[in-house]
C-alpha cells in the first residue's frame, strides 16, 4: 500500500455539457495526468474536484483555460481491488479516531486502486495507515 499526501484542486463551473470534458482536456494539454476526479450538479453550478500528478502544470494548466480552483489537502491511497478493500481502509481510520469529510476511488475492480480521503487531520491519517 502506497499512501501520500496530495492536494486536491475544487472548481466550480457552470453546469453545462462540455465543461467537464473543457476542463480535462485543458490539464491533458497541460502535461497532466489526472489521477482521480468526481464531480456533481447543483442547480445551475457544477462542483469537480480533482487530484493530479503534478501540482504546478496543475495550475498553470487551470489559469491558461480560465478555471479558479481552491486547493485542499488529501491523502490518496494506493493499494490492492477487491471486496472490502475500501471497507479495512476505513476502519483504520475510524479505529485511530480520524473523521473523514469526503472520499472518492478510482478502480476497474482488479489490480490496484487509489482512494482520496479529504481528512481534518491527514497526518494522524497516514500514521494509521502505515
Amino acid at each position: 500500500m502506497a499512501t501520500r499526501l496530495r492536494v486536491e484542486f475544487l472548481v466550480t463551473v457552470p453546469h453545462q455539457p462540455g465543461v467537464l470534458a473543457q476542463l480535462l482536456e485543458g490539464l491533458a494539454k497541460g502535461g497532466v495526468n489526472v489521477l482521480a476526479f468526481c464531480g456533481w450538479g447543483e442547480g445551475e453550478k457544477a462542483l469537480i474536484m480533482f487530484v493530479t500528478d503534478n501540482d504546478q502544470k496543475t495550475r498553470k494548466a487551470l489559469a491558461a483555460g480560465g478555471f479558479d480552483s481552491t486547493e485542499n489537502p488529501v491523502l490518496a491511497v494506493t493499494a490492492a481491488s477487491g471486496k472490502g478493500a475500501g471497507a479495512k481502509l476505513a476502519a483504520k481510520l475510524a479505529k485511530a479516531g480520524v473523521n473523514i469529510e469526503h472520499a472518492y476511488a478510482t478502480t476497474a475492480g482488479t489490480g490496484q486502486s487509489t482512494a482520496i480521503f479529504r481528512l481534518p487531520d491527514p497526518q494522524a491519517a497516514l500514521k494509521a495507515l502505515k
